[in-house]
């Protein structure tokens, strides 16, 4: 049987503080909707207006590590992937908005099943990408791992787990991260969901979670430098 979900979200964003003098913009989340379907090979959130400057960030699962994701036509960057999924396979892809738009967001593969987060970020650099690290394995405790030390004080971290059976969500993030409150199942691959942390000095960081239902994991951290 195949399921299909769809929903809406907004998180509200968070203040950096910069240093002395200083005064960031704050990054502002917006969770465009999530969407997970049984042996398909594209999902498509339809009609997504999206204001200049913004950031699209969306999180794929899938069965066979061929997922890639459009909007408007556009190709989104594939930041990170997954190189083992335990029966899933999670990635990161991103875009920056220059001049705004209304298109369709469309995650395709080759066959299986499929989900996806999609989500808006303001106020992050235009060529923002600066660290990355991926970690997989079987257990309750999903981690990243920890990135390299990052270039910038002021960056966004996305974190985006990735399940091979799940059915939920489950536990609690590490570090302070908020959760984005999505998660789509499909019905047997299990669905992925998506946490956010802003910093103001530079570190290692990693995308964990405890306490989860026990599954095979994959687990994928980006982080963003924010716009001076």
């Amino acid at each position: 049987m195949r399921r299909h979900y769809f929903r809406l979200l907004l998180i509200t964003g968070l203040c950096i503080p910069l240093g002395t003098g200083q005064v960031s913009r704050s990054p502002v989340v917006t969770a465009l909707g999530t969407s997970g379907d049984e042996d398909v090979k594209s999902l498509t959130i339809p009609g997504v207006t999206l204001r200049a400057g913004v950031t699209l960030l969306v999180s794929t699962n899938d069965e066979g590590d061929s997922a890639r994701a459009t909007w408007n036509g556009k190709p989104l960057h594939q930041d990170i992937g997954s190189t083992d999924g335990n029966g899933c396979y999670t990635k990161i892809f991103s875009l920056y908005i220059a001049s705004g738009g209304t298109g369709d967001i469309v995650v395709s593969h080759t066959v299986g099943d499929l989900s996806m987060n999609a989500s808006s970020v303001t106020n992050l650099a235009p060529a923002a990408l600066d660290k990355v690290k991926e970690g997989h394995g079987v257990g309750t405790e999903p981690s990243s791992g920890a990135t390299p030390v990052t270039a910038k004080a002021n960056e966004f971290l996305w974190g985006a787990i990735g399940y091979a059976s799940n059915s939920f969500v489950s536990g609690a993030w590490n570090d302070g991260f908020t959760a984005g409150g999505q998660f789509s199942f499909t019905g047997d691959t299990g669905g992925v969901e998506d946490g956010y942390k802003v910093v103001s000095s530079t570190g290692a960081f990693a995308a964990a979670k405890t306490g989860v239902s026990k599954d095979g994991w994959s687990s994928l951290i980006a982080t963003y430098a924010v716009a001076q």
